[in-house]
This record gives C-alpha cells, sequence and structure tokens, in this order.
C-alpha cells in the first residue's frame, strides 16, 4: 500500500475497497488526535493566559487602589508647612472654624497673623497665678493681633460651669454648681432669681476677662447614680436636676443673663449624657435611648431654651442609636443637619465637644478625620482644648477636603453666616453699653411653640 497525496481531508490511495476504508478510518482517527491534541493546547494556552491576565489586572487594580486609599505619611512638621503654605483665603475660611486651646501665647501668634483660627479656649494652666488684669490684657492682645486677619471678631472661650468645672477660678471668686446654687429653691420664681443672681456674678468676672463664649450650662439630665468607670465626666455633680422643668428655667436665665454681657452660653452634651455608659473622654460610647424617651425628657432642656434664647449648642461625642449608629453625634449629619437644623429648625452654633477626646483618638482616621466629618454634618466650630500641632493636623485635614471637593460649599456659607450673626452680637464692648439691646433667637419659628 502507498499514498500518493494528501490534500485536505482526501486520501488517494491504490488499494481494495477492504484495504481502503479501513486506512481512512486509521487517518481520520489519527487526525481526530492530532486536532485534539491541537485544541488542548489551545485550550490550555488560552486557559493559562487567561489567569496570567487575571493576576495582571488584579495587581493593577490593587495597585491603584493602594495608591488612591494610601495617602502619603506626613509628619506633623510637614503638615504645618503645607498649612501655612496655604492659600491665605482658603486657610482663614477654614480657620474659621476652629477654636484652639494654648500653653505659652507666643503658640498662637503665627495664627493669629495668619486669621488661621477663630477663636481661642482659656484653661486653668492660661489662668493659674495670673491676676485678672494680666490675663485681661494677654487676651485683649490676641484679640489686637487678629484684628482685620481672622474671618470674624475672634471668639474668647472658656468652661466655667462652677463648682468642679470653673477654669477661670482663680482669679474669677469660687462658686457652686448651678444645680447646687439652686437647691433651696422651692417655687420656680426663687429659682429664677437664684439663677440670675449666679448667671450675673459669673457674666461680670467673664466679661471682665473678654471672654465672650462660655461652655454652660450642663442641661443633660442629672443621672441617679455615678458613671462606672468614670474618669472626667462626673455628670452627677455637674447637671442641675433630673427634672427637665427645673433645668428649663434655670437653663432658660442663666443664658439671658450672660447675654445681657455679651456672653454667649452653651447647652451641652446633646443629644445627653444621662443614658450613655461609658466615658467619651476615654473610649467611645453609646446612648441606646429610644426616639421617644429622649424627646420625652432629655431633650426637652435643648429644645425648649433654643426656641427662646440666644445659646450655642455643644454636640457630644457618642453614638446616638436611634439616628446614627455608625458616628458619633458630633460627626452626624442625621443628628446635625436632618435633626437640629431641619426638624428643629435650629439655626444657632453647633460647637463639637473636645476633638482630641478618646472617642475621637480611638476612631479610625483619628481627629482629621472627624474634623472634615463634622463640617460636613452642620457644626460650625470645632473645639481643641489642648494646646500643641494637633491644630496643625486638624486644618490640614481640612485643607486637603476642600482641595478635593470633599465639603459642601453650601453647608460653608450657611455656617459663615451664622458665625458671622453671632460673633458680631457677642462680640466685647465697654461695660457701660445697655444690656437691653436685641438678641437673635436661634429658632424663632419655634419660640411660640416653646411657650
Amino acid at each position: 500500500m502507498r499514498d500518493t497525496s494528501v490534500s485536505g481531508r482526501e486520501l488517494h490511495i491504490e488499494s481494495s475497497p477492504g484495504q481502503k476504508a479501513i486506512a481512512t478510518r486509521a487517518f481520520g482517527l489519527s487526525l481526530s488526535r492530532r486536532l485534539i491534541g491541537k485544541s488542548r493546547a489551545i485550550a490550555g494556552a488560552t486557559a493559562f493566559y487567561t489567569l496570567v491576565l487575571a493576576a495582571c489586572t488584579n495587581e493593577i487594580a490593587l495597585a491603584v487602589n493602594a495608591a488612591e486609599t494610601t495617602a502619603p505619611t506626613l509628619t506633623i512638621a510637614e503638615k504645618k508647612a503645607a498649612v501655612l503654605a496655604a492659600p491665605p483665603e482658603v486657610l482663614r475660611m477654614l480657620g474659621g472654624h476652629v477654636v484652639i486651646g494654648y500653653h505659652r501665647a507666643y503658640q498662637l501668634t503665627e495664627l493669629l497673623e495668619r486669621g488661621a483660627i477663630g477663636g481661642i479656649f482659656v484653661t486653668r494652666r492660661n489662668a493659674k497665678r495670673r491676676s485678672r488684669t494680666k490675663l485681661a490684657a494677654e487676651l485683649a492682645s490676641f484679640r489686637n493681633i487678629a484684628k482685620g486677619k481672622t474671618a470674624r471678631p475672634l471668639w474668647i472661650a472658656t468652661d466655667q460651669e462652677g463648682g468642679l468645672v470653673a477654669h477661670m477660678t482663680p482669679p474669677l471668686p469660687r462658686q457652686p454648681s448651678l444645680g447646687y446654687a439652686l437647691r433651696k429653691a422651692e417655687t420656680p420664681e426663687q429659682r429664677k432669681d437664684l439663677a440670675r443672681a449666679y448667671a450675673e456674678m459669673q457674666a461680670s468676672g467673664l466679661s471682665e476677662l473678654g471672654i465672650n463664649l462660655n461652655f454652660a450650662p450642663v442641661v443633660d439630665l442629672k443621672p441617679t447614680r455615678k458613671l462606672r468607670r468614670d474618669r472626667r465626666t462626673h455628670l452627677i455633680r455637674r447637671a442641675i436636676s433630673n427634672d427637665p422643668d427645673i433645668v428649663i428655667d434655670a437653663a432658660r436665665t442663666y443664658c439671658e443673663s450672660l447675654a445681657g454681657w455679651r456672653i454667649l452660653c452653651t447647652l451641652k452634651h446633646f443629644p445627653g449624657l444621662q443614658g450613655v455608659t461609658a466615658d467619651t473622654h476615654v473610649r467611645p460610647a453609646t446612648l441606646e435611648r429610644s426616639r421617644e424617651e429622649l424627646e420625652a425628657a432629655d431633650w426637652m432642656p435643648f429644645w425648649s431654651v433654643t426656641a427662646t434664647t440666644p445659646a450655642a449648642m455643644m454636640i457630644g461625642h457618642a453614638k446616638l442609636d436611634a439616628l446614627d449608629d455608625q458616628n458619633p453625634a458630633s460627626a452626624s449629619s442625621k443628628v446635625i443637619t436632618a435633626l437640629l437644623r431641619q426638624e428643629w429648625q435650629y439655626d444657632g452654633i453647633v460647637i463639637t465637644d473636645d476633638l482630641d477626646m478618646g472617642a475621637i483618638t480611638k476612631r479610625p482616621g483619628g481627629i482629621g478625620k472627624a474634623a472634615v466629618d463634622s463640617l460636613i454634618a452642620g457644626a460650625d466650630i470645632l473645639l481643641l482644648t489642648h494646646d500643641g500641632d494637633v491644630v496643625f493636623e486638624v486644618l490640614h485635614a481640612l485643607i486637603s477636603a476642600y482641595e478635593k471637593g470633599r465639603l459642601d460649599e453650601r453647608v460653608l456659607s450657611e455656617s459663615r453666616a451664622r458665625l458671622d450673626k453671632f460673633s458680631n452680637r457677642f462680640s466685647p464692648r465697654a461695660i457701660t453699653w445697655p444690656k437691653d439691646f436685641p438678641m437673635p433667637s436661634p429658632a424663632p419659628r419655634r419660640a411660640a411653640q416653646a411657650e
């Protein structure tokens, strides 16, 4: 048997019909095996290259994602340099939302000259072994440096509740807590008279120093027992009462008296600390009460006083489970914008509790992320009570977020309008000015409902 030609799929042979049939089958099997082998080889190669391509694609995606989510780690010195080199108008605008503490006066000079902060927090370390005259002169010097440079008149803030928390004592005279001062009152009228006398005494001293923003009164309802592992809150010693009506009368009278001295009071700590079982100075905490429970008690002082009286509101760092179980109240748009701004129509100043607290520093992203989240949520003032370079951490985060378009210009504009309105009304004047000048109501549409 001899092959003469192979063309395509045809085989021409010189043989008998039987041999031809056998040879044809044999060739067909051989060709099939070769084709199957080539197909398997091609399939194998295709699968191999597919796997390689998928692996490469995955590596590229991971690399791109890492590049997008992992920013270069900057030292605090590099962040400070970046902040001071930022466009002056941006630094001035964003810095106007920040109130910071200090240890030595020179620490503030660079920031004040650039208009990079909105206010100063004065505490015990600043007042220690200082006369009223010397402390007032130092605070006045800060205002002189900032004049014409900061976005608006400088806030000079302190934490003078009386009792346990009295950062300006000495040089100001010691007072008990407001709740203790009211303990002998038997009627609402007596309670108001005592609260007014208490507030007038406190306000005159604060005004003499040049303070125009005080982080008092505490309107959290008084707990029935001390918080376990309470290191710094001590609410049971600071709160006025566990009766919302008593708290409302005392707080309203107190805030009205301070306003007469051009000092803005601050209701704290929304959404209420009575039901919080952990100390936010140390660790994250949660308020687990239902909205119905809170509206019936804890929120009554905040709602009623802000309807008729000029008062800022300090937002705490506990999570409010009833509205937002993911974010601290101080960084929650569901709390600040949806509840306070939209539902309550509160158009006063919202201040965060100190951002350098455990509930924030132990949160992913730390102080910088919290500052950005708080402005996005609708807060007006970011509070940093400790001195040091932490302010550059915050300012760097804000500038970066602004450049990336993460800060809503409408929200910022509305916040600036609130700050302008209240800072102009509460900027210090000579003590002889009349005390009955009109004050802005933070929620005028609710005033009638609160009566």
